[in-house]
């Protein structure tokens, strides 16, 4: 029966060393490295709604931006950028007054995830 093989391969020493092999293959040869994803809370201080939040950033080859709509007042929201650390992002925060701030911000913070109040 395929069931008394199957138990069969798996007990013998081939099988055993097969698999460790494979587990040595991959420890060596697999990309363990960390990615380039920040996650950036947005959250909006204000009394007021901000309308719109304008993410843009970029390295090497590539550009991208990310636009996020009507974050209400004391509201967070999360934004995953793929952007590497202690390299700045360009912010542009529209409030309903139509007041806008533009920065770039958290050009020196340390860590993947990284707060933003945004406020008038």
């Amino acid at each position: 029966m395929w069931v008394d093989r199957f138990i069969d391969a798996l007990r013998s020493l081939r099988t055993v060393f097969l698999i460790i092999g494979l587990g040595f293959g991959w420890l060596l040869f697999a990309d363990h490295q960390t990615t380039d994803i920040l996650y950036v809370t947005v959250h909006n201080t204000d009394d007021v709604m901000l309308e719109s939040v304008r993410f843009e950033f970029g390295f090497g080859l590539t550009q991208s931006n990310i636009l996020l709509l009507q974050v209400k007042p004391g509201e967070k929201r999360i934004v995953a950028l793929n952007h590497p650390l202690y390299k700045g992002y360009n912010v542009e925060a529209r409030f309903a007054g139509g007041e806008v701030r533009s920065f770039c911000a958290n050009r020196t913070y340390p860590e993947q995830q990284q707060p933003l109040p945004l406020q008038r």
